[in-house]
């Protein structure tokens, strides 16, 4: 469970200490689709001088999306966000979960942000390795989107006290 309080805290990051869950999206960017959950999210590293970027994770029935988002301006003094790419993941099964960057690395793509869908096992150590990652992407900023990566080489991790 400790594995997903920087996902927690990264996505309370994104509101705005007054602000409701609705209103950190901004009024500009649309609402999850209809039937889906928004279940996190994480800001993804830019360019210096550049926009901000989040992913949100979306839960649709059994199907997961994932959405880029590019920060557009600004409402008051909550972010107003646009969608620029997206990809539905179908989970292989119920233990698969969308791992985060925080957690990721790609031998391939080692200064991208890296998602992962596999399932975490807990190792002798109290730490828990990623098993069995079935798809991966990574965040793409010049392009502005999330390209599909080959799974050989994500690793993703977190260390037993985290």
């Amino acid at each position: 469970m400790s594995r997903y309080l920087l996902v927690i805290a990264a996505h309370l990051a994104l509101i705005p200490a007054a602000g409701h869950a609705s209103e950190a999206r901004g009024k500009f960017a649309p609402p999850p689709a209809k039937g889906c959950v928004d279940v996190g999210g994480i800001t993804l590293p830019g360019v210096a001088g550049g926009p901000a970027y989040a992913a949100v994770e979306l839960k649709c029935g059994a199907k997961l999306s994932l959405v880029l988002r590019r920060q557009t301006g600004m409402n008051g003094n909550l972010p107003v966000w646009t969608a620029v790419d997206h990809v539905t993941i179908s989970k292989p099964s119920p233990r698969h979960e969308l791992l985060l960057p925080a957690y990721c690395l790609s031998s391939q793509f080692p200064d991208a942000a890296v998602f992962a869908l596999g399932r975490m096992a807990e190792q002798p150590d109290g730490s828990y390795q990623s098993e069995n990652v079935v798809k991966a992407w990574r965040f793409d900023i010049k392009r502005e989107r999330l390209a599909t990566i080959p799974v050989k080489g994500v690793l993703c991790a977190v260390d037993g006290g985290d």
